[in-house]
Parts: structure tokens; sequence; C-alpha cells
């Protein structure tokens, strides 16, 4: 079963609460860390008893021990005021310097007087009770208070429960004010939602709309870019289907014109010219469907293409070796300038794509007699195909749109003009450059590749 999707509006206010609660953690523990500073510092135990032994200075031993009666009943009264469950009452101990003692607690009655070394100790453990001892010392007297020592569970409970009253007044007044927040700051979203459920499929126009907010406006450009991208690939398709249409319309043409001929051939040479007639429009045709089909290929974003390592040697002379046969049949000589071998990880059909279209553009396109070389190189972390001619070349003006498709200048020789296009989308899977330059000594054409090692 499918789980609903989350809201983001309960999500910042789940993570508000849980900043809330965290933030009350670290108070609760920067309090305990204090108190057990304060513990083991026994500084206001110190400063009790030090007050202390100044009130009994010109005391003699009865209103001695009923000063520290009276303070005892006054501290303690102090402790229970403040409303912690479970606290426990202070102890004094007051004793001559000599160590008898004048004055107890009902905890210490019956207790043998405590000694100096007793009253350091970090913890003073009297049967059924455990103190944090401090001893004061002055001319007459040794005054002894003992703290109840307070459990962590304890002290954890009382920090808690004050913090507590504290978040739960908190929660609502940071809640509302996020929630109203974060409900107007989606408000442009959900604007944006509805202007987009509300168009058609075909409706491609930006969207223009102000979204109010910063943060948001580069989605509003991001979709109208994406729009806009859009619109430019339906007009691309559009013109490749009207030019597809448009290429195929004249091989048709003739293959109908020449399937008339031959129905009607009044004799056998007449009947034998449709045919060839016939052949060479269903080559044409055939070599078309199949560039277009290469192109689709090569656009199809779905298609997985695994890198391998070869010899890129081998794989020019290959191509070499398979165009040998039209090369003879148009007497135009072939040559390759490479090393001895050159090993390169690459995805292997857009090179085959390559090597093959810029090899027959150079044979289709030159003269009888004419010289056809392919270049290979790597340098500087670089690998370069060059194939070059001396044929007729191409205008500097035409060079700038030799890659659009069915481009032909105004001295193409047979073809479809989609096979510089194949090169150029092949290079960019490849993720390499392409362009176009005069040959060597401002004769033909070179047409370069290059692109990175890895």
């Amino acid at each position: 079963m499918r789980r609903p999707p989350s809201s983001l509006q309960g999500r910042l206010l789940g993570v508000l609460l849980v900043a809330v609660v965290l933030v009350a953690a670290v108070l609760v523990g920067m309090d305990y860390l204090a108190f057990r500073s304060s513990i083991s510092d026994r500084v206001a135990q110190r400063s009790a008893a030090e007050a202390l032994g100044e009130a009994l200075a010109d005391a003699d031993e009865p209103v001695a021990a009923a000063i520290v009666r009276a303070s005892e009943l006054q501290f303690n009264r102090s402790r229970r005021a403040a409303g912690l469950p479970d606290i426990e009452d202070l102890a004094f101990e007051l004793q001559t310097l000599e160590g008898r003692q004048v004055y107890a607690s009902a905890p210490l009655n019956g207790q043998p007087a405590l000694t100096v070394e007793q009253a350091r100790q970090q913890v003073l453990q009297v049967p059924g009770h455990a103190y944090w001892p401090c001893l004061h010392e002055t001319a007459r007297w040794r005054v002894m208070l003992l703290e109840p020592v307070v459990q962590d569970s304890l002290l954890l409970r009382w920090l808690g429960g004050g913090m507590l009253s504290s978040v739960l007044v908190a929660i609502p007044l940071l809640l509302l004010p996020l929630w109203w927040a974060v409900r107007s700051g989606l408000a442009p979203l959900r604007r944006l939602v509805s202007a987009l459920a509300q168009r058609d499929a075909a409706t491609l126009t930006p969207l223009h709309l102000d979204l109010r907010y910063a943060e948001l406006q580069p989605i509003v450009g991001a979709i109208d870019g994406l729009l806009a991208r859009a619109r430019r690939h339906l007009e691309h398709e559009r013109r490749l289907t009207h030019d597809t249409a448009h290429e195929l319309r004249t091989p048709l043409a003739v293959l109908a014109a020449q399937a008339h001929a031959l129905a009607t051939a009044p004799d056998a040479a007449a009947a034998e010219l449709a045919r060839q007639g016939i052949a060479r429009g269903v080559q044409r045709t055939s070599h078309l469907v199949e560039q277009l089909l290469t192109l689709a290929g090569l656009e199809s974003p779905d298609i997985a293409r695994p890198t391998q390592t070869i010899d890129l040697v081998a794989l020019c002379r290959q191509h070499l070796i398979d165009l040998t046969p039209l090369a003879d049949a148009r007497n135009i000589e072939m040559a390759l300038e490479s090393p001895d071998q050159c090993q390169a990880t690459v995805v292997v059909p857009p090179l085959h794509s390559i090597l093959d279209n810029l090899l027959r553009n150079a044979l289709n396109h030159c003269p009888p007699g004419s010289l056809v070389e392919l270049h290979l190189t790597q340098q500087a972390g670089q690998y370069r195909i060059e194939v070059q001619d001396n044929g007729p070349g191409m205008p500097a003006e035409e060079r700038e749109r030799a890659f659009e498709r069915f481009f032909r200048g105004q001295g193409a020789g047979p073809g479809s003009g989609l096979g510089l296009a194949i090169v150029h989308e092949a290079a960019r899977l490849l993720g390499a450059r392409v362009w176009l330059a005069e040959g060597v000594g401002g004769r033909g054409l070179r047409v370069t590749v290059e692109w990175g090692v890895g």
C-alpha cells in the first residue's frame, strides 16, 4: 500500500518541535552541570556557614545553640517553600574548637560528634542519610553545614519540571507564527500548481508568474526555460518531419515514374532502364531511411551506451577496408596516417558513425583522382581524428550551416544532407568537439573531431 505524501508544513512544524525539545534538553543539561559545579565548589554552603559563624562571634554556648537552631529552621523553611518535591532538610552541627558538640540537628542526634576529617569528605554518610558536608571554623566555633545529597534522577526531575511549563508556553507561541508563515509562503507554489494544471499539453508559452519570494523565482525561471526548450524541440521536430517528407517525396516520385515506365515499356531496353531507375531510387530511399534511423538512435536518451577499450588504429583501418570498393569505383585514393597503436576507452557506436559518414562524404563529394586522408593522433591528453580531401571543398558561409539536417550546399553532390548532422550528434555523445576547415593549401575540406582522454 502506497504511503500518502508527507506535508512540508507538517514537516517544518515537526522540526520546530524537535528543536524546542532539544533546546529544553540543552538548558536542562546546562543547569545540571551548573548545579554539580556549585556543589563541587561548595560556594553556597560556605557562604551560609561563614554568615552563621559571624552571627556566633560573641555568643555563649546556649545562645549559639539557639542561633544555629533558628538558622536551621529558617533555611529549611525557605527550601520547602521552593516547592521542590522530595527535598530534604539541611542538617547543622556546632562544636567548640576542641570538638565538643554544642548543637546537632535531629538526624545527627545520638551520633558521635563529627570529626574534621569527616567534615572535609566529598560525601558524608550518616545512618539513613548522605550529605555534602561543609566546614567553617572561627576563633571560637566549628560550624558544620550538611546538605542532603540529591540523586541525578531527582535533580533532573526538578530541572525538567521547571522547564516544562516554559516549554508548554513557548510551543504555541512558536508554532502559530510558523504555521502562518509556512501557509502564506506556500501560497505562491499553490498558484504555480494551479497555473500548470490548467494548461493543456499544446500550450508551451511562458508562465510569467510572480511568486513574490526571491527563493521561488528560480522555479518559474526554470519552468519557463523548460517550456522554451520544449518549444524549440517541437519546432525542430516539425521541421524534421517536413524535411523528411520533402526528401522522401523525390525518390518516391522517381520510383512511381520508373514503375510506370517499366509497366508501359515498349521494349526490353526501355524496361531495363526503368528497372535500373527503380534500383537507384530504392537505394537512395533505403540510404535516407537508414540515416534517419541512425540519427534517431543517436538522439535517443533511453539507450544504454557502455564504453569499451579499443585500438583506434585498427578501427580506422577497418573502415578504410570496408569503403575500398566505393573508393575504387570512384577512382579515389585513401590513406591513413596514425601511430602503430592507439588505445582508447570510448562509446564505440558513435565513433563508427563518425568515421563512416566522414569517409563516405569525402568519397561522394570528391571528383575521380582525388585523395582522401584519415589522420589519427593522440597528444596532450587529447584524441584527434581528421578527414581531409582535395576536392571542391565548402565555402566558409556554408560551413557554418553544414551540421544542420538536410543542408546541402550549392556544389553538393549526391546525398541526403544528413551525414554531417549524424557526425555532430555522434560527437556530442562522444564528448567531442567537431569543426570544419579548409584543406591543406586552401583546397578541399578538413573535418576535425577531438575529445579528451578518459
